[in-house]
């Protein structure tokens, strides 16, 4: 998880994005990448990170597969319990993200997240 961090944070810097579009994307990638490997079987996953004129999208995907050979089920976001330490991550998404999504496709499983850049 922390190499995918490194990577969009590294990457986004390169790029010359502000710092807290840097530190919402690297928060993004933590919460997506976390939730892909808490709630997949998958050997691999991969984080993708793409650059529009006014925008970044930070893409996670897994092998689709859930931890008893059941397609992992697609992820909605939803207020835990408060004493419940877990389960905030799409929460933490939502709130930093423009939009995002999810889409299925060869057995995989892809969520993104469009994160503003700072630049008009």
């Amino acid at each position: 998880m922390s190499a995918a961090r490194h990577y969009v944070r590294d990457t986004a810097r390169a790029w010359g994005l502000p710092g807290t579009v840097v530190d919402d994307l690297e928060t993004v990638t933590g919460e997506l990448t976390a939730n892909a490997l808490e709630h997949s079987a998958s050997r691999t996953v991969t984080v993708t990170l793409a650059r529009m004129a006014r925008a970044a999208v930070i893409s996670v995907t897994d092998e689709g597969q859930g931890r008893r050979n059941h397609h992992r089920r697609v992820p909605e976001a939803s207020s835990p319990p408060s004493d419940q330490e877990h389960g905030r991550g799409l929460l933490i998404t939502e709130a930093l993200a423009t939009c995002w999504g999810q889409q299925r496709m060869d057995g995989g499983l892809t969520v993104w997240a469009v994160v503003e850049s700072g630049y008009r």
